[in-house]
């Protein structure tokens, strides 16, 4: 699978729209709404998602900031790939955030008052990135 996409209820929309973006690309990734909502494990299954992604999309908002920084499928990902610049953790700022103070120094995707079409910026965002699998391992 390509691509995990973390994020807080909140931004399900945004979620959902990221995979459509991302479909639209020929990529695979899995979302909480669509994967998770019913079994009974959801942590846990989704941690272990995460952990076979090639990478992770956060979708970054205030709430996702203030809740989900402890969140183990988060933390997987930004073990890996702390600074985000190895295409395993690809954060994307969906609404006005201060990324600086919760993650220092991480490189981000910024769909936040954009003057061209957010899935143009999305799309020229993870070309920059490595491509899901080709990062180097640790």
């Amino acid at each position: 699978m390509d691509y995990f996409v973390a994020y807080h209820a909140a931004d399900q929309k945004w979620a959902e729209w990221i995979g459509e973006c991302l479909q639209e690309s020929g990529h695979t990734f899995e979302l909480q709404s669509y994967d998770y909502w019913a079994r009974s494990s959801m942590i846990l299954e989704m941690f272990a998602v995460s952990a076979i992604a090639d990478a992770t999309i956060a979708v970054l908002s205030p709430d996702f900031l203030a809740e989900n920084l402890d969140r183990p499928e988060w933390q997987a990902a930004c073990a890996q790939d702390p600074t985000a610049t190895l295409g395993i953790l690809i954060p994307v700022r969906v609404r006005e955030c201060d990324v600086e103070m919760a993650l220092p120094g991480v490189e981000y995707i910024d769909l936040v008052g954009l003057a061209e079409d957010p899935a143009e910026s999305l799309r020229k965002g993870l070309a920059m990135r490595p491509s899901p699998g080709s990062a180097p391992s640790n």
